[in-house]
């Protein structure tokens, strides 16, 4: 969920300047409230959609919160990764802020997480490593395998899913996911065009 989240934010990047401004003015506790009631609508639209009675809920959701907080971590090794890998970029291009060279969080990225596609596609890697061992062969092992370590959680959470719920019951689990995702951004997007056009 987290993954798709971030993908889901990257699709919103024309708007990014306008939830700036908003989260500007909101203090921690705001955020986590609201995080907390975005957690809140989605348990109640997975457990409606999926069917889960009390006690298949009971089972499922600190499963599910088990795995969530793994991919968590897993995904912020990867954003730690690919900061590493910009300030390496930046250092060896002598601390210019060019394309390709932003560090995770800066303006010309994506997120504040570190999703830099567009930059890093112009990049041009002259970095010389001495052997198999350079920093960024380390760094690029690094993230490549923080996506099969996702992988394999989300796999090894997927057989623990298929212990308490039938196959199909596990689909509509995965199909739901992406269902509240939508309905997420599709809320947010209208949000921000109606603020847009009050202005």
């Amino acid at each position: 969920m987290n993954r798709l989240f971030i993908v889901i934010i990257l699709c919103l990047m024309p708007f990014r300047a306008f939830a700036q401004e908003d989260r500007m003015h909101k203090s921690d506790q705001e955020r986590k409230a609201e995080r907390e009631a975005v957690q809140a609508q989605k348990i109640a639209f997975i457990t409606q959609e999926v069917g889960l009675t009390p006690a298949e809920a009971e089972k499922f959701w600190p499963l599910y919160n088990e795995m969530d907080r793994k991919v968590g971590e897993v995904m912020r090794k990867r954003n730690n990764t690919k900061a590493a890998m910009y300030r390496l970029f930046r250092s060896e291009d002598g601390g210019k802020q060019g394309k390709g060279a932003e560090p995770a969080g800066s303006s010309q990225g994506r997120t504040a997480a570190g999703d830099h596609r567009d930059a890093a596609e112009v990049l041009v890697l002259d970095i010389q490593t001495k052997g198999p061992s350079g920093p960024i062969e380390e760094l690029l092992t690094a993230y490549v395998n923080s996506f099969q370590e996702e992988n394999a959680i989300r796999m090894d959470y997927h057989k623990k899913f298929l212990q308490i719920l039938p196959a199909a019951r596990v689909a509509r689990y995965y199909l739901a996911e992406e269902r509240f995702s939508n309905r997420m951004i599709r809320q947010f997007i209208d949000i921000k065009i109606q603020q847009e056009k009050s202005k």
